[in-house]
């Protein structure tokens, strides 16, 4: 049951970090940009992105598999190589929203320049279709 309970709320976590990336996007189509609510949504990503890695370890630690069961497992390598380069890819959009957040708390008129939101969007695009092959590592790792 202890497994069960790890793996439901991983995969919970996984679906709250899509959900929260399509977020992201949907704001960055928004005329004016909510640069608030996107600095708010993507610092919540962020924590999310670390519980997801927290659970995940505890899963692979005292999970029911154990440790051995995935240090040989090349598709949990693969995951865990995808999961990082979304993780280093967020780090772009997530200055530019901490940027416009100063932004705009230091004038309220501000409204961030369509190109730095094009490029933005552009980040966040490739984050979620990097989800695409991680979920697809995820399946083929636990069939391994």
């Amino acid at each position: 049951m202890h497994d069960l309970g790890l793996a439901v709320v991983h995969h919970v976590l996984v679906f709250g970090l899509a959900i929260m990336l399509a977020m992201e996007l949907a704001y960055l189509r928004a005329d004016p940009v909510p640069v608030t609510r996107l600095a708010k949504l993507d610092g919540g990503y962020g924590a999310i992105a670390v519980l997801v890695l927290i659970v995940g370890v505890v899963r692979v630690v005292w999970g029911a598999k154990g440790w051995v069961a995935y240090e040989g497992n090349p598709w949990f390598w693969a995951k865990i190589a995808t999961f990082t380069v979304i993780g280093l890819i967020s780090i772009m959009p997530t200055m530019r929203f901490i940027r416009w957040s100063r932004a705009f708390k230091a004038d309220a008129g501000f409204r961030p320049p369509a190109a730095e939101v094009a490029k933005a969007a552009m980040w966040v695009r490739i984050e979620v279709l990097l989800l695409f092959p991680l979920v697809g590592f995820a399946a083929a790792m636990a069939r391994y």
